[in-house]
């Protein structure tokens, strides 16, 4: 393996590790990645069946301009490797009470909605976009996009100040109601915590800079799937040089002293590296990759964990035009269910749920005339009471009633594919810790400079990368982490000039667009 350059090794082919991968070949790094599975993309994957596919994970892509920068920092133009078409309306939602509200980025028909649900609502919802621009601006600007040297650093008074600007010190369920009285709209403008595997209940209210991502910047979904994602950061990732190293799993990662100096496969073989990266969930790569003589995960015991989701892909032999390319469907009670989830880890009895069909968007995704539907049901983490053995057809059953009561009394028979994702298969699959589909969770105590660090205290060429170290989950945000990570690598390597300053992702021509 020895060439001469600097050695790296990263373990994981995700979006986090392909794109670190790439970002130090770029800086003259010789890279190997190993990974378990046959291909690339970890939670960001793909199922295909019979002509029918569906990504397994993500399905919608929020703030392009991450992803742009992504390609630019390796000198190329995303408009190359990936085309992202824009979703409009964003999305139906469908209420208990027979409601229904189609949230769009066009500002006069969001108006004539948010009027007939809530008159007077609209002055109010330009506020809450203007809030939530401000979130966004500067957690990405200020907050997200850099790293942070300890707790004293983000507590500096120039952060702080950020910190209170963004309402970071806020819950989210709290500071959206002083906007909206309608109960449905509340719901609305919170639920999407859920992208993040959290409750809005219990999460910061910076998170308001996702509905204002949704409404004011674009919902957006790549031509061929989300698992075009990967695709085109693993094309960037060979021109770079990577040597991608699929169906090769690693057994631990090799440390000596206060030194990482590579890793053995589940074959024996030994790779020596300079640098080891894990892409690896970082939980799960504590407690079975690492020797805990030589390092340990702090506050293992007192971490919390995200929500799973308990996953139903379905083809179906006729096209549901009466579905949007996304569908949300509320249960009865909203706070309740999330009770359920995150503190009394049960399955709500009247679950909400998410639908997509993404062949309404690209009709690539499904046979002629028929329809690949994704539902993803929002369910607690492994939990000792939970066998989804039981669970899981009881979830299914209630699924498929309501959707019967939306109006597709048929949907059931008309059934061609059925496949299901349970917490269990998050934990097998993808060695997701508890089966947590989003990683550790995100609540004010595990952000910022309380998040395990991408780099470890006593093995310090030890690095990591993806949704449970700094910044966080979401595939922008480990696109972020990515380049967060890279910056840190060169900095202790004393490789290359890094920025030291808190940088945004850049402004990119879709949001100037939007």
């Amino acid at each position: 393996m020895r060439s001469g350059k600097r050695q790296a090794v990263v373990v994981g082919a995700g979006v986090g590790g392909l794109a670190a991968a790439a970002r130090l070949a770029h800086q003259g790094f010789d890279v190997h990645l190993f990974e378990k599975t046959e291909g690339p993309g970890g939670r960001c994957n793909r199922l295909q069946v019979d002509g029918f596919t569906w990504d397994i994970g993500p399905t919608i892509v929020l703030m392009p301009e991450v992803f742009q920068e992504t390609f630019a920092a390796l000198g190329r133009r995303m408009e190359d490797y990936l085309t992202l078409l824009r979703c409009d309306p964003n999305y139906r939602i469908h209420y208990r009470d027979g409601s229904s509200i189609t949230f769009t980025s066009e500002l006069c028909a969001m108006g004539r909605e948010l009027e007939r649900v809530e008159p007077g609502s609209y002055a109010r919802y330009l506020a809450f976009l203007a809030q939530g621009r401000t979130q966004y601006r500067t957690s990405l600007d200020h907050l997200v996009g850099r790293n942070y040297a300890g707790i004293s650093d983000y507590f500096a008074p120039s952060v702080l100040k950020k910190i209170f600007q963004v309402r970071a010190h806020r819950r989210m369920y709290a500071d959206v109601s002083r906007f909206f009285q309608d109960e449905r709209l509340r719901a609305a403008m919170t639920f999407q915590t859920m992208y993040l595997g959290v409750s809005p209940f219990a999460s910061p209210a910076v998170y308001g800079l996702l509905p204002f991502t949704e409404l004011g910047v674009g919902v957006w979904f790549p031509k061929g799937g989300l698992y075009a994602i990967p695709l085109a950061l693993e094309k960037v990732a060979r021109e770079e040089g990577v040597r991608l190293h699929y169906s090769t799993p690693v057994k631990r990662i090799l440390t000596e002293g206060a030194r990482a100096t590579g890793v053995e496969l589940e074959d024996g073989q030994v790779v020596k590296a300079d640098v080891v990266l894990c892409n690896a969930d970082l939980p799960y790569a504590y407690e079975k990759l690492l020797d805990p003589g030589a390092t340990r995960l702090k506050r293992a015991e007192k971490l919390r964990y995200t929500s799973s989701g308990y996953m139903l892909y379905l083809g179906l032999r006729r096209r549901y035009d009466g579905l949007n390319h996304h569908n949300v469907v509320f249960g009865h009670d909203y706070k309740g269910s999330f009770d359920d989830i995150f503190e009394r880890f049960r399955v709500p009895e009247d679950p909400s749920f998410y639908v997509n069909a993404p062949a309404h968007t690209d009709p690539s995704l499904a046979p002629p005339g028929k329809d690949a539907l994704y539902i993803l049901v929002p369910v607690p983490h492994q939990h000792p009471g939970l066998d989804w053995k039981v669970e899981g057809p009881k979830v299914r059953a209630k699924v498929l009633q309501r959707l019967a009561e939306l109006g597709y009394p048929e949907l059931e028979r008309d059934i061609e594919v059925e496949r299901v994702f349970t917490p269990d298969d998050w934990a097998c699959t993808f060695n997701l810790a508890r089966g947590s589909a989003f990683g550790l969770a995100q609540n004010f105590f595990q952000i910022g400079p309380f998040r395990p660090s991408n780099q470890d205290a006593r093995v310090r060429n030890l690095f990591f990368v993806g949704a449970s170290t700094q910044p966080g989950t979401g595939l922008p945000t480990v696109l972020i982490s990515a380049r967060l990570v890279v910056e840190r690598i060169l900095a202790w390597s004393g490789a290359a000039d890094v920025v030291t300053e808190p940088r945004g992702a850049g402004r990119g021509a879709l949001e100037e667009a939007a």
